[in-house]
């Protein structure tokens, strides 16, 4: 069943840049994280519950969290996993991530019971990253953690912070010399 829900590549991109412009306009009025390490925030109506957002958020939020840059909450990417999982989604899409949350959510409870949500950020940070260090090491089985995780990544790039102020756009890179003589380049190779 796993095999039936790989997306292509070419599906996957063509969702996210159809939803981009979502997550854009859910970045315009971001959710801020209070001093106890809430999230707060308007749930956008859709496939997922208030408290799977909320575990969407507090997920994203410890994997690409806010610093001199907006971070994942800010720039609408829990926003923006919900309208993919909506409006792109099939039924098999949704349950795989419904699911997948759910186990998630019991995966990252911790050790004293405490629902990853109610968490502070440095015990999210604690938390997450021992499931993130067992989940690529092999020790624990979790492909949806895999999947989610990447997703979270390529969300954030493809909103405006992400691309804007994370990452660094030159349309030209470097000066460019129109006549260069060989001389210049004594080792060179071609086809």
């Amino acid at each position: 069943m796993v095999h039936d829900l790989m997306l292509q590549r070419r599906q996957v991109f063509q969702g996210l840049i159809a939803l981009s412009a979502v997550g854009g306009l859910a970045a315009c009025g971001g959710a801020e994280e209070g001093s106890s390490g809430q999230i707060a925030g308007a749930v956008a109506p859709g496939v997922f519950t208030g408290e799977e957002m909320a575990l969407i958020s507090a997920v994203a939020q410890t994997i690409i969290p806010k610093t001199d840059t907006a971070g994942a909450v800010q720039a609408g990417v829990p926003e923006t996993l919900q309208s993919l999982a909506t409006d792109w989604g099939d039924a098999d899409f949704q349950q795989y991530w419904k699911s997948g949350l759910a186990a998630l959510g019991s995966a990252l409870t911790s050790e004293t019971g405490a629902a990853f949500t109610q968490l502070s950020p440095s015990e999210r940070e604690a938390v997450l990253s021992a499931f993130d260090t067992k989940v690529f090491s092999g020790e624990v089985d979790n492909g949806f953690y895999r999947d989610f995780k990447a997703t979270v990544v390529q969300a954030y790039y493809m909103s405006e912070p992400g691309a804007t102020e994370e990452l660094a756009y030159e349309p030209v890179p470097g000066e460019w010399i129109g006549c260069v003589p060989l001389s210049d380049f004594p080792k060179t190779w071609a086809t």
